[in-house]
């Protein structure tokens, strides 16, 4: 195969490696912060009762942070979807569609766009949208509008 046939793909791959190299890097960095922070926090413990054992307190599972009622994210998907008068929409150009309509801001955008690639493909198994494509040519539109 010629070298230069496969450029724009190698290139796209070296991007996507690139990125999540970087989203290691960062998740590794927080990881490291938050060890030291409990350091902190047991070396205090001990200060203050030198004999507990302080990795006997479980671990809490973190809070989500609830952005919608139920049934809200999926009402609000099948609104920005009837807007787009039929036009198949990604889940990215939907997830735009519910950040400018709530006015979250652009930082909620790759948080929502999960959210609302998860409730598309809810929606899709219930019937209420179809999808087109795949991965990065994914498209949707309502059920029945094409």
């Amino acid at each position: 195969m010629h070298p230069k046939a496969n450029q724009y793909a190698l290139a796209a791959l070296k991007d996507r490696r690139a990125t999540m190299a970087g989203e290691i890097k960062s998740l590794k960095d927080k990881i490291a912060y938050r060890q030291d922070q409990l350091a902190h926090l047991d070396a205090t413990i001990l200060l203050l009762d030198p004999s507990f054992p302080v990795d006997t307190i479980p671990p809490k599972r973190p809070r989500q942070v609830k952005l919608f009622r139920h049934g809200e994210l999926g009402r609000m998907t099948l609104d920005a979807l009837r807007r787009s008068n039929g036009k198949a929409l990604t889940n990215q150009q939907i997830a735009k569609a519910i950040v400018d309509a709530e006015g979250y801001g652009d930082a909620a955008m790759p948080a929502l766009a999960l959210r609302v690639r998860g409730n598309l493909t809810y929606q899709r198994q219930r019937g209420m949208v179809s999808k087109t494509g795949d991965r990065l040519t994914a498209r949707w539109r309502l059920a029945g509008s094409h």
